[in-house]
């Protein structure tokens, strides 16, 4: 399942379904805050789906695999999907550093 944010998102940032169904089945989980869990594809991840589909799939799809998204713990429903980018620690360091 999921909320009409998250699907708005996925259309936003040109996810598809597959891939989000790939990260609820195969992705590693990590807690985030107010209940909910962060799913992306780790290392472990990689390997495991590497280990069904191929590598000539890790191949084609190596964009899609810098995908994450964050799920409710309750209900196991979506909701928000996203794109994790090289530099994204950094950013987000410089911004703290800008406004506290």
């Amino acid at each position: 399942m999921k909320t009409k944010h998250a699907l708005h998102r996925a259309q936003q940032r040109g996810i598809q379904a597959n891939i989000s169904e790939l990260l609820k089945e195969h992705g590693d989980a990590k807690p985030a805050p107010r209940g909910c869990l962060v799913r992306y594809f780790g290392k472990k991840a990689i390997k495991e789906i590497e280990s069904i589909y191929g590598h000539s799939f890790i191949a084609k799809n190596h964009e899609k695999l810098r995908t994450y998204l964050i799920e409710s713990r309750e209900d196991g429903a979506v909701i928000t999907i996203g794109k994790l980018y090289q530099n994204q620690r950094l950013a987000s360091s410089k911004i703290n550093r800008m406004y506290h």
